[in-house]
């Protein structure tokens, strides 16, 4: 180990890969521990200048602030990047070999190591995700399952709310009694599931009402609360991108390319990087849109509709979204707030 310059770390529950290259590049090292305190003694062990490579995964975040308290440079790669690297069929000691050749790529990213705090920010988010995708299951299942019995509902959940309690307590309608039951229970899952998402909702809101860098990203138009605090739970480092355009990007709201000499071909959204917080930008420039007034004289509305006109109301809130994140990397980096100026022949400014 001491003729190694850079470690690299299949992580698992209990089994570790370790494989050191040297400054050439060659692999000089190669062990497999089997706990996960023989692993912890050989990272307390590793020399100051050593750098650790992991890819993204269970634990990974944990790992790497361990090190970097010891001192040790660390860097989390993407797994679906490390995954380009591997030769040879997918083995803990090929995906260690995996991650050291991703480490030599210089066009991969690392994830940033996440605090503790944020990691806490990051579970309330996917809780509350993952709450709303069972409700949404629960709703569809209560839809078909009427459905089969001729009974059409419309979507949205005043539907649900209002009009299954009226099927239900109907006696004209062709219901089996085992039926009504089974939805009755269903119907109070989903309102159980809706409690749930309204009191992680509530914990967010009242998260960014005390951060100060949440208030100020909420001044952009289609930035609420949850965008909000899922971007600074995600800790993008808004630093390490050249430019806006870039940042954008790294979410995937741009085209995807199909190009090859001189014949430039763009597709539709790459949907690259970060599908959540893509999927909250993109639902926040849609309430913007749905909120637009027509007879508006503000140059901001004026744009967004004839973004609308000519290219569509989905495609107008992709590029709006695309917008706002690039206004919140100017944000992320300095003490100003966003404020529109209308009529005065600015489209906006920022001020501190």
């Amino acid at each position: 180990m001491s003729a190694c310059t850079t470690v690299a770390v299949d992580l698992a529950k209990r089994v570790f890969q370790v494989a050191g290259e040297d400054t050439l590049g060659h692999v000089i090292f190669e062990a497999r521990i089997k706990s996960r305190e023989t692993f912890q003694v050989f990272l307390h062990k590793l020399p100051v200048n050593v750098t650790v490579l992991v890819e993204t995964g269970p634990g990974a975040q944990a790992w790497a602030r361990l090190l970097q308290m010891q001192g040790n440079p660390v860097r989390i790669l993407p797994a679906q990047h490390v995954a380009k690297h591997r030769s040879g069929p997918k083995n803990d000691r090929n995906d260690a070999l995996a991650i050291l050749r991703a480490g030599r790529d210089c066009r991969i990213s690392a994830v940033p190591v996440k605090s503790a705090a944020a990691l806490a920010m990051q579970a309330l988010h996917r809780a509350r995700r993952g709450y709303i995708r069972r409700r949404t299951a629960v709703s569809n299942q209560v839809r078909g399952l009427l459905l089969e019995q001729g009974v059409a509902l419309a979507q949205g959940e005043m539907a649900i709310s209002q009009l299954v309690p009226r099927i239900l307590e109907d006696a004209t309608q062709p219901l089996p009694d085992l039926l009504r039951e089974l939805i009755a229970e269903l119907l109070g899952e989903w309102g159980q599931l809706g409690d749930r998402v309204n009191a992680l909702t509530g914990r967010l809101e009242t998260a960014a009402k005390e951060s100060e860098t949440a208030k100020r990203l909420m001044t952009v138009r289609g930035v609420g609360p949850i965008i909000a605090t899922a971007l600074l739970a995600k800790q993008t480092e808004p630093e390490r991108f050249a430019s806006a355009r870039q940042f954008a990007a790294y979410f995937g709201l741009v085209p995807s390319q199909h190009s090859s000499a001189e014949k430039v071909r763009l597709g539709k959204m790459c949907k690259h990087g970060d599908a959540y917080l893509r999927s909250l930008a993109i639902q926040g420039a849609h309430a913007v849109l749905r909120q637009l007034r027509p007879d508006s004289e503000q140059p901001d509305d004026q744009r967004l509709q004839r973004w609308i006109s000519r290219l569509g109301r989905k495609e107008a809130a992709v590029r709006l979204a695309n917008r706002n994140l690039r206004i919140l990397w100017v944000l992320l980096q300095n003490d100003q707030t966003y404020r529109r100026q209308p009529g005065n022949g600015r489209e906006a400014a920022m001020s501190h």
